[in-house]
């Protein structure tokens, strides 16, 4: 039986082959396009489970202040060992400190000449394999970072290093770092590579027992520095938050003057599997994605797929007419319905299986141009991955079902008495339902195409909304102490007659870095005290960066003139409620601690955007940059069209004061990019997906119009005797869909406001929601639609009526 079913069906489905086509197209793109989104959400999802103890490790974090997004992804210093001595609950502590580059020079292998320059290097305590459980190639996780001079290097560092031997072989081998009187450090142990799937990636982890391990010892709540993880059983969660509240009354209140709680300041426990979709901190390792468009993805990648099943129901029910016939010849030799539903789902059931075949074909060839849209490096395995596994067979009954389940009884209900007198009325009993079917698919591509002008339009306005200062023309040079204290305004010598330099920065901060320090501020005298975001910088600061000056004046360029002096900005004004009248007032920086300062108020600047358009502008003090001997940065304004002459002079320059250490640098306007790469690549995709619904939905009208247009063949042949245009009966053929398309508009565009409107929220600065993005969505939809309607009926147009009547 089931053999005469496939037979059957496949002889049907090469009969119309306009109709399976369109069908095995349209799931084709459905089914691939749902695919690799659910790849790319599988990948979201993954973050950090790589770990065999993942759902046991916890970061905390500092939020301080009274300000929206206040909060750092780093702990101070002290609170490791208190956690340790105070919370039982607490299996193991540790603590990371990423602060500066390192030059590194490999000593032996086929690279030993050579002298690189390490971004990805972190200073970490000997526990640190007590929390991260990662997988070792050699060496002992218990002894790796046991000594002042063992170092853990990752295996493509390795390989970077050594070429191609044994992790093994490497173990024992000393690699030479720092510029000036390097220091030999020995390999303890190779790692596997950190996964993508991780909210961390370093090649290589150092214990520092000399200058920066005194910031571990460091008794210090008011400076969040640390990232702190900590290895908590199942169950005491709970009991850890509670603990850490307790801390914070008893050590750090006290600690910042604030025994009357006037200072809103906590500590917080996040699962390290979250990180990755839920924090956006500052001083987070690197820019994490969001879990609204895990969401987001997972909804349009389910109505994609639905709109190619409603196709497969739409076109199977407008051509009902042409099979009632043969379910009538059917019933009356003895079918029964239930027969005839299984041969309908065979049918189905082969065209869902030849659109998964080439799904999946679709899915192995545009993996690599996915990979570029998405930013990912997904690979498709269909033996190794158990989502793919589960997904086909589960999308073959699926959509078997769902496709071709209503067409199915609907066919098989036909009473084939009516069918043998010509009584049956086909179509009005599916009129009404496929309507809404055709309504729905065009409102879902409606407002997935509002959606993704919205979403680009908004990245438009984040790319040429001026944040408060110039960010093109800008190169930022990473300084670890190659250009040191003493030599800076040497180095700024060198171009001060420079064609191709404009203006050169010295400063410990720089917008979009994301890496802020924090300090203790309050007026004179004032009882309350606030966290504020706060970094040195030299004089030209403000002219290379093009900042508003409002009120007061600049620093001076005499040297040491302005120790002891800060500018502000509008937001630190307001606080401290000076704003009127900012210049000449006192600041006390770190109250009580063994840093704290009395600062002179010389100049306010208009706020300009130092973090993400996700976040109000906050606070900040600029402080005189004097006798700053850790690490910094150097801003440089090249003057236009001289990027490749400046980038020359500037290296040239450099090597002049380190000859062995390579200068790393970056553009300020890509890194103002990559804060907001998790946005550019939800606006690509929105693409793509946008791209497939209205091919999907083109589609389904493409099939309809050729069905109903065959059907009125002779209809229109009449029309044309009687003198009839062309225009009037396209008019005639589009008008019941346009009317559908009209009535999708009205679905669509509250959707598509709620939808953005929810989506825009998370932004502090934003365009807004705008009528002509939605105006010209609408006007795109509706010629979408017309040109694949006149597209199909222009042959029946065009025909001579004498062929399509010749035969009454």
């Amino acid at each position: 039986m089931l053999k005469n079913y496939i037979k059957i069906a496949w002889r049907v489905l090469k009969k119309n082959r306009l109709y399976t086509g369109l069908n095995i197209f349209g799931l084709t793109l459905g089914i691939s396009g749902f695919l690799m989104i659910m790849l790319f959400i599988q990948d979201e999802l993954r973050y950090d489970s790589y770990l065999s103890d993942s759902d046991s490790i916890y970061r905390v974090s500092t939020h301080w202040g009274n300000f929206n997004s206040a909060s750092y992804a780093t702990a101070p210093p002290a609170l490791g060992p208190r956690m340790e001595s105070d919370i039982p609950e607490v299996e193991a502590v540790t603590r990371i400190l990423k602060w500066n580059d390192f030059t590194i020079q490999p000593g032996s292998g086929v690279n030993k000449e050579q002298v690189f320059r390490e971004e990805k290097v972190y200073y970490a305590e000997p526990n640190f394999f007590k929390v991260f459980d990662m997988p070792i190639l050699a060496g002992s996780k218990e002894k790796a970072l046991s000594e002042p001079n063992f170092i853990v290097i990752t295996e493509s560092l390795s390989r970077k290093y050594f070429g191609d031997i044994s992790p093994q072989e490497v173990l024992g081998k000393v690699l030479l770092i720092g510029s000036n009187d390097p220091t030999p450090r020995e390999i303890a142990a190779v790692i596997k590579d950190i996964p993508a799937q991780s909210h961390m990636h370093f090649d290589m982890l150092v214990y520092e027992p000399g200058m920066y391990q005194e910031i571990f010892l460091m008794d210090s709540w008011s400076w969040p520095i640390l990232y702190t993880y900590a290895k908590i059983a199942e169950g005491n969660q709970q009991a850890v938050s509670s603990k850490l509240a307790q801390i914070v009354e008893n050590y750090a209140m006290p600690s910042l003057n604030s025994e009357d709680g006037s200072t809103d300041y906590n500590l917080q426990l996040m699962p390290i599997q979250d990180i990755h979709l839920n924090s956006h901190l500052l001083r987070e390792f690197e820019a994490n994605s969001y879990e609204s468009y895990v969401y987001i993805f997972s909804l349009v990648a389910i109505f994609v797929l639905l709109l190619a099943c409603i196709n497969f129901m739409n076109l199977a029910t407008a051509k009902a007419g042409l099979r009632s016939m043969e379910v009538g010849v059917r019933k009356v030799m003895g079918s029964k319905k239930s027969q005839l539903v299984y041969q309908f789902l065979t049918e189905a059931f082969i065209i869902v299986l030849i659109s998964i075949f080439l799904s999946l074909l679709v899915v192995q060839l545009s993996n690599s141009l996915f990979n570029q849209i998405s930013g990912k490096d997904l690979q498709f395995n269909l033996i190794g991955n158990p989502m793919v596994l589960v997904a086909i067979p589960s999308l073959l009954i699926v959509l078997t079902l769902l496709s071709g389940f209503y067409p199915a009884f609907y066919l098989s209900s036909f009473k084939p008495l009516l069918i043998m007198k010509k009584q049956l009325s086909v179509g009005k009993n599916s009129h009404a339902f496929r309507n809404a079917l055709v309504v729905f698919q065009f409102a879902t591509s409606l407002t997935l195409i509002i959606c993704t002008l919205m979403v680009q339009r908004q990245m438009n306005f984040i790319q040429n909304t001026n944040p408060g200062f110039d960010k093109d023309q800008l190169l930022i040079i990473h300084n670890d102490g190659e250009i040191q204290n003493h030599q800076r305004e040497d180095f700024k010598g060198r171009f001060a007659s420079s064609s191709h330099i404009q203006s050169l920065s010295f400063s410990t901060g720089i917008p979009m870095s994301g890496q802020f320090q924090m300090r203790s501020f309050n007026v004179q005298d004032a009882v309350e005290e606030q966290g504020m975001n706060w970094y040195e910088a030299d004089a030209d600061y403000i002219d290379t960066y093009q900042i508003n000056l409002l009120a007061g004046r600049n620093f001076a360029r005499t040297a040491r003139a302005d120790s002891g002096k800060v500018v502000i900005n509008q937001q630190a004004a307001k606080f401290f409620g000076i704003l009127d009248d900012p210049v000449g007032q006192i600041l006390t920086k770190n109250r009580g601690e063994d840093d704290e300062a009395t600062l002179e108020v010389i100049g306010m600047v208009e706020d300009f955007n130092f973090e993400s358009f996700r976040n109000e502008i906050k606070p900040l003090v600029i402080e005189y940059m004097d006798n700053y001997f850790l690490r910094d940065y150097i801003t440089v304004r090249v003057q236009a069209g001289s990027m490749e002459s400046g980038l020359a002079a500037l290296e040239e320059a450099w090597k002049a004061y380190e000859p062995r250490v390579p200068m790393n640098y970056s553009f300020l306007d890509q890194d103002f990019a990559r804060v907001y790469q998790s946005e550019m690549k939800m606006a690509d995709l929105l693409k793509v997906l946008t791209l497939l619904s209205i091919i999907i939905a083109c589609l389904g009208l493409f099939g309809l119009t050729a069905y109903t247009t065959h059907l009125r063949t002779k209809e229109i042949g009449i029309r044309k005797v009687f003198g009839a245009s062309m225009m009037e009966i396209f008019m005639m053929l589009s008008a019941s869909y346009l009317k559908l398309i009209c009535i999708s508009i009205l679905f669509a565009i509250p959707l598509a406001i709620y939808f953005m409107d929810q989506w825009l929220e998370e932004f502090a600065y934003k365009t807004g929601l705008n009528i002509w993005v939605m105006i010209l969505a609408t006007i795109s939809c509706l010629a979408l639609a017309l040109a694949t309607i006149f597209f199909q009926s222009y042959k029946s147009i065009q025909a001579d009526p004498v062929k399509s009547l010749k035969d009454e």
